[in-house]
């Protein structure tokens, strides 16, 4: 699972960092501190995005880690994700192996993010229970485009405003289209990053 927050990165003897949170932020009992993590650190500039093993959990929610490996160009691809709201629709997948017979239904939301290997949304009631889904994506680009991904349901979480966020991960995805997301979160961060620079002049 993904987590993000605001943080303060301390620079240590390499190749330990550490990472601290406010108060209250950092959910220290969902935390496997056995498991290597995927860390990507935003200063504002190119993202940093580096695997690393948790050492431990100090007081104040502090995460003191140690680098094992910088993630190359081809893992950004199936790592890196940008914030994006995009119509996305789950549908239910049809196959004609041993005959199965589903029932057919369909559910509208909305993206949450995206990346080249799957994405974040929210749904207003809870999809069927099914593992693999045909997932309809409206490309948030200047000419939107939809994309149609079979994808297997990675985890369901409830929230309390009666949503229901659900994490897909691409199973059967074209390069052209895996291109063509990857285009568009690209445009997007560019985007982020030229608001970020326009507010720092603005508040200087």
């Amino acid at each position: 699972d993904r987590f993000r927050a605001q943080c303060v990165y301390e620079l240590t003897p390499p190749p330990h960092f550490t990472l601290i949170f406010a108060s209250g932020t950092l959910p220290e009992s969902e935390i496997d501190v056995k498991k290597s993590c995927i860390v990507s650190i935003d200063m504002g500039g190119p993202t940093v995005s580096l695997e690393a093993v948790i050492k431990d959990i100090a007081n104040p929610q502090t995460l003191n880690l140690v680098v094992e490996n910088t993630v190359s160009h081809e893992q950004m691809r199936e790592f890196f994700r940008v914030d994006a709201t995009a119509q996305v629709i789950a549908k239910s997948f049809q196959t004609t192996f041993f005959n199965q017979k589903k029932d057919q239904w369909s559910l509208g939301g909305q993206t949450v993010d995206i990346s080249g290997s799957g994405i974040l949304a929210m749904f207003p009631e809870e999809p069927p229970p099914d593992k693999q889904v045909l997932l309809e994506i409206t490309i948030p680009s200047a000419e939107p485009e939809v994309i149609k991904i079979l994808a297997d349901k990675v985890r369901t979480k409830k929230l309390n405003d009666g949503l229901f966020e659900i994490a897909y991960h691409f199973a059967d995805i074209s390069m052209e289209n895996r291109d063509k997301i990857i285009g568009c979160c690209l445009v997007l961060q560019r985007k982020m990053l030229r608001l970020k620079v326009q507010v720092r002049n603005q508040l200087l």
